[in-house]
Formats: structure tokens, C-alpha cells, sequence
């Protein structure tokens, strides 16, 4: 039986992050209400690259596919340096390095990813409040009480939970006098959607290092590109330096772009048309915290950095899909409420580490010192070309920019595990791996051992011993089903997947406990002599057995 609260999360903003967050907890039963103080969604590209950890995430939320079917493949980026052509690095995994079902990453226009988002909520009955802003907050413990504005009209919304995905200028964030920490850069930057006059016929991302900076071209799967960089504080044009504001979102004429795409970015290619084109100023921000009561920020509205790796958009959905479920399974009584604080604990480290790495590509991509522009000038097309070469290189190139790296170990929400370097640990991310029989990668038409733990709940994988079936797995698939009725399911993997064996580490015989996220919770090596009492330790403490569960929760 629910409570008196008209819902149990608010969620403030409607862009990818809150339309993710939504989206999660509508399809796990949550009342959930998501307000924005814009019309609709975005109408320019914005944010536009998804890459391939985020693609998992949103496969959990069965929108995947809908997101490859409308994007573009990205494999990779061309580097240049004042247009010599310096190197090339992977944003798509090869072979085994990345146990990944989407292996690249994605061009999709933000206006895309916000309108297949809206379709899915729609169909679980939740639509997105349009010209609605929130300017007040009351956070009893017990709840939030939001005050609301349309068309002038005010209303009051009550919550148990509200989520505050409202960007980078967020209200929320405001309201709960939480500090917005860091730096803004001199430099502005520029963002175009363009047509060109000719088919660069590139499959991926072309960066060219230019004096002070860096500009870039991504195609889309619209036929249009996607123009970024930071912009110069002129633009020669004829024997005469052109102004360029710097204006934060100044508004950007067409003919200075062009002027500023013949000088800079070095490709036989004239501008046709330009659809869209905006200034802004690089950012490096983070909330103190991402939570204060009964309430939590997302996004933007957390953190800001600059845009290089396309890392902001990604970041934003990981923090909503980490938040939603554990807000689901306290909302229903399923979990003890400490879970939501384990939220703040694991997304803030994931952010500082995006934050400063962002910053270190950035201030060697645009110092202006002698030296840094000594060494862009004359040693990046050496080392990029020598590294580019370099498998281990071209492997860790994409696992960072992927976020394929992202863990929580050493969080409340999982199990502690041995520290041994290269082994699967609590807290890591689930890997793909082919399912198919005999062994080889590719295998099985594309399913995954993680196509087996979509859906609610948590999932154990049980890898038996080489030799036949594990004893027991019945009986411990009835005990779990016992102490916690639909929310924990237990899955064989045969000694025949070989693949899956090796993504899983897997030498003689494992459980694996898998989070609602796809993340890693428990890993007990068989054989042992009380597999229950192992696996049940770790969940006693992150779920409520259904004994203890109170009726009316959810």
C-alpha cells in the first residue's frame, strides 16, 4: 500500500539523464512523475556521442536497439596535427578486449535519444510534464514537498524522492545549497551541425590539433556533421583579425563558422548549409554531494567538464540507471533504506576520475605555452603514429573513453574479494560474453550471459566444474527462492561456453552474483561446502528476506 505522497520520485528535468532515470524506475512498478521547464524535447544534436558501456545500460532498459537502428557506428578517431595526418585510435574493441555486446561507440543526436526515451516512458503510462519548473523545496525525511509552476499557475507535488537531473544551472542543486565546486576554463568552444559539399566517407571521428586548440568533425547518421573545438579568440579573415565573442551560448553566425572551418579545420570540404551553431565555455565542476535527504542530483546537475571523449551524456545516464534501481527496491520494501546512500558513494569517485581526466586531455590539447605548443607542433604526429600502432595502447584507448572501466569495489552495495590484479572483482562490471556452445566468440546469433540477467532482481550465474553439473544447483536455486521470492534468479552456465568461461574467469567452477545494474555483487570460487551460506551473507545484507519484508511496502 503506497503512502499519501502523489508519487514515490519526482524527477526534475527531462533530458537523457532524467528520461533514463524514469524510464528505469517506471519499468520496476515505481510511481514515477518527471517535470521540465522547456516545451519538448531538444531540437539540436547537443550531446552526440553514446558510447559502449552506456549502450549496455540502455539494453537493460530494452532500448538498445531502437538507439543502434537510429545512430552511427563510430570505430574510430583520425587524428591530425595541422592537418598531417598524426595517427589513428579505436573507439571500437576488437576480439576478446572489451566483452562487450556493442564493441564501439555511437554518433546519435541527443534530439534522438531524448525522443526514444519519451516513446518508451509513454508506454509504461508516464509522460513527461512539459513547461513545468520547480522554484521550491520542503524535505521533511519523510518526503519532498516540490513547489511547481505552469503557465504562472502554482501547484505542490509530494514525493518520497526526488531526483534533480535539471543541468548544469540546476535549480535542485540550488534549493539544496549544495556547492558546485571547480573551474571555468578561458577558452569557449563551439558545437555546429553542418552539411558539406562532399562525403568525407569517414566511419569515425576526425580531430585536427591546431595552433591553441583542437576542432573536429563526427558524422551523423542524419547525413549531417557535427563540427567542435575550441575556439581561437580570432579569425583571419583577409588581412584582418575577425572578433569571435566569447559569450557564454553566444549565438554563432554562420559566416564567421565558415571563415573559421576554412582556417582551421584543413579538409577539402566546403560548408553547404548550417543548421545549428552555438559558443559555450568549458566547465570543470562536481556537487559536494549528490544527495541531501530525500533528494538526489544527476547529470549536469552533478557535474559538468568539458566535452572532451564525449564522456557527459554517458556519465548522466550511468548515474540515473546506478540510482533508479536501488530507489526501486527501497521504495518496495525489498532493500534497507541505506542502499540509496551507497549512490553518492560509488558515482562521485566515478565522476572526479572522469573530471580529471577530462582536464589533463584538455590542457594538452589546448596549452598555449611555448612547450606545449613545441611538443604539439613537433612530437605529437612521431608519438601518436608510433602509439597508435601499439595493441595495448589501442585496447586502452577505448577501454577508458567506453567507461567500460567504471567499478564500484570496495562499496556497501557489494562483497569485499581478494585484491589480485587482473582478476574479476566485486564491484566490476558484468562482461558481455557469447553464448553458443563449443566456444568461439560470435557465436550463439549474438545472445550473451547477460541476456540471461535483463529484467529485474538479481542473477546468479552458476559455472559448474568442467567435468558435469554442479551438485546442488537445484537445491540452491530453491533456498534463494525461498529467503527471496522473485527477486533472485539462478542461471547454469554449461561447461561448453567456453567463451563465457573466459570472459568470466572462470578456472574451475564459480558463482557469480550479478546486480540489478550489471555489476558484479558476490564471487564465490566451488567448490564449497556451504555455497548458500556464501551467497546468502552478501544478499541478507543488501536485500529483505521475504520473512522480514513489510506487506504493505510497494
Amino acid at each position: 500500500m503506497h503512502d499519501a505522497h502523489d508519487c514515490d520520485v519526482l524527477v526534475v528535468g527531462a533530458g537523457p539523464s532524467g528520461l533514463t532515470a524514469a524510464l528505469a524506475l517506471a519499468q520496476q512498478g515505481v510511481r514515477v512523475r518527471i517535470v521540465d521547464r522547456g516545451s519538448g524535447p531538444v531540437e539540436e544534436a547537443r550531446a552526440a556521442i553514446v558510447h559502449a558501456r552506456t549502450l549496455e545500460l540502455l539494453d537493460r532498459l530494452g532500448v538498445a536497439e531502437q538507439a543502434v537502428a537510429r545512430g552511427l557506428p563510430i570505430a574510430e578517431v583520425a587524428i591530425h596535427e595541422r592537418g598531417r595526418p598524426a595517427g589513428r585510435m579505436p573507439l571500437a574493441g576488437a576480439g576478446t578486449a572489451a566483452w562487450s555486446r556493442f564493441p564501439y561507440a555511437l554518433a546519435l543526436e541527443q534530439f534522438e535519444t531524448e525522443r526514444l526515451l519519451v516513446d518508451a516512458l509513454a508506454e509504461h503510462g508516464v509522460t513527461v510534464d512539459w513547461d513545468t519548473a520547480v522554484d521550491g523545496l520542503d524535505d521533511s525525511g519523510r518526503g519532498v514537498r516540490a513547489r511547481t509552476r505552469r503557465a504562472g499557475a502554482a501547484c505542490e507535488v509530494t514525493a518520497r524522492w526526488l531526483i534533480g537531473a535539471d543541468g548544469a544551472s540546476s535549480t535542485v542543486r540550488h534549493l539544496l545549497g549544495l556547492d558546485f565546486g571547480g573551474r571555468t576554463y578561458q577558452q569557449s568552444g563551439m558545437l555546429a551541425d553542418v552539411t558539406l559539399d562532399v562525403d568525407l566517407g569517414v566511419r569515425g571521428m576526425r580531430l585536427n590539433l591546431t595552433r591553441g586548440g583542437f576542432v573536429g568533425i563526427l558524422p551523423l547518421a542524419s547525413g549531417r556533421c557535427r563540427l567542435f573545438g575550441v575556439v581561437p579568440p580570432w579569425i583571419h579573415h583577409g588581412d584582418e583579425p575577425a572578433a569571435v565573442s566569447h559569450e557564454a551560448y553566444a549565438p554563432l553566425e554562420p559566416e564567421v563558422l565558415r571563415r573559421w572551418f576554412a582556417d582551421f579545420f584543413r579538409v577539402d570540404a566546403e560548408l553547404r548549409e548550417v543548421v545549428w551553431a552555438s559558443m559555450f565555455r568549458f566547465h570543470s565542476r562536481i556537487a559536494s554531494r549528490f544527495d541531501s535527504g530525500s533528494c538526489f542530483l544527476i547529470g549536469d546537475a552533478a557535474h559538468i567538464h568539458n566535452p572532451a571523449g564525449g564522456q557527459g551524456l554517458n556519465l548522466g545516464i550511468g548515474d540515473a540507471v546506478n540510482l533508479a534501481w536501488k530507489l526501486a527496491e527501497v521504495t518496495h520494501g525489498r532493500a534497507p533504506a541505506w542502499l540509496v546512500e551507497t549512490y553518492d558513494a560509488e558515482r562521485r569517485p566515478v565522476a572526479r576520475t572522469v573530471l580529471k581526466r577530462t582536464d589533463l586531455g584538455f590542457r594538452a590539447e589546448t596549452g598555449n605555452s611555448a612547450v606545449a605548443v613545441w611538443m604539439r607542433t613537433h612530437l605529437v604526429t612521431r608519438v601518436i603514429g608510433a602509439v597508435s600502432r601499439l595493441a595495448p595502447v589501442r585496447r586502452l584507448f577505448f577501454h577508458i573513453f567506453s567507461q567500460l572501466w567504471i567499478t564500484y569495489r570496495g562499496s556497501r552495495a557489494v562483497a569485499g574479494g581478494p585484491r589480485v590484479a587482473g582478476r574479476l572483482r566485486p564491484g566490476d562490471r558484468a562482461p558481455h560474453a557469447p553464448l553458443g556452445g563449443a566456444g568461439g566468440e560470435g557465436q550463439g546469433g549474438g545472445r550473451s550471459v547477460l541476456d540471461l540477467t535483463h529484467g529485474a532482481g538479481y542473477h546468479v550465474l552458476c559455472f559448474p566444474g568442467v567435468s558435469g553439473a554442479a551438485a546442488g544447483v537445484g537445491e540452491v536455486a530453491e533456498a534463494l527462492d525461498d529467503r527471496y521470492p522473485g527477486l533472485v534468479t539462478v542461471h547454469e552456465v554449461p561447461p561448453r561456453e567456453a567463451a563465457a568461461r573466459r570472459a568470466y574467469q572462470v578456472r574451475g567452477a564459480r558463482w557469480v552474483v550479478v546486480r540489478p545494474d550489471g555489476h558484479v555483487a558476490v564471487v564465490v570460487d566451488l567448490p564449497d561446502a556451504d555455497p548458500v551460506g556464501r551467497l546468502t551473507a552478501h544478499l541478507d545484507r543488501v536485500l529483505v528476506p521475504a520473512s522480514q519484508r513489510d506487506p504493505d511496502a510497494g
